[in-house]
């Protein structure tokens, strides 16, 4: 029983401890951050601009196509595009998944498995296209699109662009969705 007892009280100083040392430890880090750079005078070179690569993380794939339960998934993300019935939702659904394609065609690609990862690019270009033309649409009639939808699809249409650059595919339809997308920019505001 007194053993017991000891290891109870030593977790509980070690568990009551431990936020109490480093809540002390971060102010100490911050303060000593602080007085750095309100001591630091001296000029910081500019770094050398390179070619910046976007901002954006594209969503966890989940199962790919070469699972037996893929087709379940599919089943799944069909019957939620067919519930979403604000097209701007619908529009984020479909950015969603277009990013969700083009990260399982980076998965397949990695697994030497060419065919599926086209397959995926290409159903990742629908939904790209499919997202431009439903918010171009809600933009001609009339609807005031928030800029973060616009936000989101013009980095992730860059993205896009980014990634079948680096994968050596064409980028020619993305780049005219993009352009699509920025001319929606002006008309929302």
């Amino acid at each position: 029983m007194k053993k017991y007892i000891s290891y109870v009280s030593v977790f509980l100083v070690i568990f009551f401890s431990v936020p109490l040392l480093t809540s002390v430890f971060h102010e100490t880090v911050v303060a000593a951050m602080a007085k750095v750079t309100t001591t630091a005078k001296a000029p910081v070179p500019t770094p050398t601009v390179a070619p910046s690569r976007v901002e954006y993380s594209l969503p966890y794939p989940g199962i790919l196509p070469d699972n037996p339960l893929y087709v379940l998934k599919t089943f799944r993300d069909k019957i939620i595009e067919l519930l979403v019935s604000d097209p701007i939702n619908k529009a984020e659904f479909y950015i969603l998944q277009a990013d969700k394609k083009l990260n399982m065609s980076i998965a397949l690609t990695g697994k030497g498995k060419s065919a599926e990862a086209q397959e995926m690019m290409a159903q990742a270009l629908i939904a790209r296209t499919q997202a431009v033309t439903l918010l171009e649409t809600t933009a001609q009639s009339g609807r005031v699109i928030p800029d973060f939808v616009l936000e989101k699809l013009t980095l992730s249409l860059k993205k896009h662009q980014e990634v079948l650059a680096d994968m050596k595919q064409n980028v020619d339809a993305v780049a005219t969705l993009l352009a699509k997308a920025e001319k929606l920019i002006p008309q929302s505001k």
